[in-house]
């Protein structure tokens, strides 16, 4: 098992130098040629000489001299050289893309006024055309140059990544972060996504990133992942045909005759696997995105409805679609913000201090019938009544599943043993029901009418 963790970690080593290096080997582009156009401009972009340097090359790529062969190599070395800057220079180009390429609004204002003075019919269509050229900006101009190349698209999603962590620091990339999601929910479109499923015999390196991208239930050896593809347990992702060897976004779903309480359960190890096609439940329990450049477009409920099809093509047995999900957000919604809301937890019905609950919640494999009635009337109310400003469920993931057309099935008490699910969720998780024929109306109740659908058994907790 060793030699083979190592033959697959080599295996992905290679493919990560191979990406690295993908800019280079556009049109036959070579480093030295790269380096050529670049000049000597510096990695940190620390003086007026290597920013006006930067300014100069990107205009080059917005009026490159030479055609079109002449922009894609000056394209590959405006993407070679943000690849090659320091943290420091990185912001610096970013800060520059976002403050020197704006639209310019004394050319917008005069194309309206044209248009607005335009007095015959059949220029309208010219004078709304020019418009449109001038709202966008030469920022984007550039940045959509950069997705007609081979290694275009995954560049674009990690210069979103990038900006992402960084806008909070600096407003100014505001627009540039979202300019880069516009051009991302334009090329990362359903109908472009192709759907697979990872089997044991899949690649080497397929199998180290979602061993590297779980970030549900972590992954914690090949015997573990090798348990999660048996027979009764599958897995499916989505690719985009620009980026071939990066999943964008997967989902785990088991198998099962029932719906699944307990993540240990359902992740043992030792527990025998057992003939798939006598199933009469699938459970997702386990949805990661790849891509943090991705962040924000919607890919998660596209994926579980053509999983669900998919599925119910080729298990006919299969009528209940279900989850099996964490709710990451409770503990830290108790300790924020109930721990001295003494009037609600009197109209729950909750007589012991919150600060003696929270302090309990480390031992709860211990706890009393007593406590575990109050944490799972808390978890209820905190799923069915807690929202945010939009009236949306304040629990991202509730709101997910919720917003997608599902209802909530059940609470799990114990079902997240784990440090990470004590933590976060006091140990509890919940199961989201997708029926197909509700889908619909759950979906436009929750979206229009802010109402959230739920079993009786989850009401009632609140009135226990």
């Amino acid at each position: 098992m060793m030699k083979e963790s190592l033959a697959k970690t080599n295996v992905v080593q290679v493919e990560d130098k191979k990406a690295a290096k993908g800019f280079l080997k556009i049109l036959g582009e070579v480093t030295d040629a790269v380096r050529s156009w670049i000049g000597n401009i510096g990695t940190d972009l620390d003086n007026s000489r290597d920013i006006n340097s930067l300014v100069s090359k990107m205009n080059e790529c917005l009026n490159p001299k030479g055609g079109e062969v002449s922009a894609r190599k000056n394209t590959v070395s405006l993407g070679n050289l943000y690849l090659s800057l320091s943290e420091k220079g990185k912001i610096r180009f970013l800060q520059t893309l976002a403050e020197k390429f704006n639209t310019s609004k004394a050319e917008i204002d005069k194309k309206i006024k044209g248009y607005k003075e335009n007095k015959n019919p059949e220029l309208d269509y010219k004078f709304e055309q020019d418009l449109i050229k001038v709202l966008e900006s030469p920022r984007s101009k550039i940045l959509k140059q950069f997705i007609s190349l081979p290694e275009g698209l995954k560049f674009i999603v990690d210069m979103r990544s990038d900006v992402l962590k960084l806008r909070n620091q600096y407003k100014e990339l505001n627009r540039l972060e979202s300019e880069l999601k516009s051009i991302l929910l334009s090329w990362v479109d359903v109908d472009l996504l192709d759907l697979r499923q990872i089997t044991w015999g899949s690649p080497a390196s397929l199998l180290e990133k979602l061993i590297k991208y779980e970030a549900v239930h972590k992954i914690s050896s090949w015997s573990d992942l090798k348990n999660r593809l048996d027979s009764d347990r599958l897995c499916f992702t989505f690719f985009h045909y620009k980026i071939p060897n990066e999943p964008l976004i997967f989902v785990e779903v088991a198998l099962m005759n029932k719906i699944a309480d307990s993540i240990q359960y359902l992740l043992d190890e030792s527990t025998p696997s057992s003939d798939p096609s006598n199933a009469n439940t699938a459970i997702f329990y386990s949805i990661s995105n790849t891509q943090t450049g991705l962040s924000g477009i919607s890919l998660g409920n596209f994926l579980i409805k053509r999983v669900v099809e998919k599925l119910s093509q080729e298990f006919k047995s299969i009528k209940t679609y279900a989850t099996l999900s964490p709710i990451p957000g409770f503990t830290k919604w108790l300790k924020g913000n109930l721990r001295q809301d003494t009037i609600l937890l009197g109209k729950l019905g909750i007589k012991q201090s919150i600060t003696k609950i929270l302090e309990s919640i480390e031992q709860l494999k211990t706890n009393t019938e007593y406590e575990k009635q109050y944490l799972l009337k808390l978890c209820a109310y905190y799923l069915l009544k807690v929202k945010n400003n939009n009236g949306n469920a304040y629990d991202q993931v509730a709101h997910f599943h919720l917003s997608n057309g599902a209802s909530i099935k059940q609470l799990n008490w114990m079902a997240d043993t784990s440090e990470k699910g004590i933590s976060q969720s006091a140990g509890m998780m919940v199961n989201y029901l997708y029926e197909l024929s509700k889908i619909d109306n759950n979906h436009e109740n929750y979206m229009i009418n802010k109402m959230i659908s739920c079993a009786k058994q989850v009401s009632s907790i609140l009135k226990g």
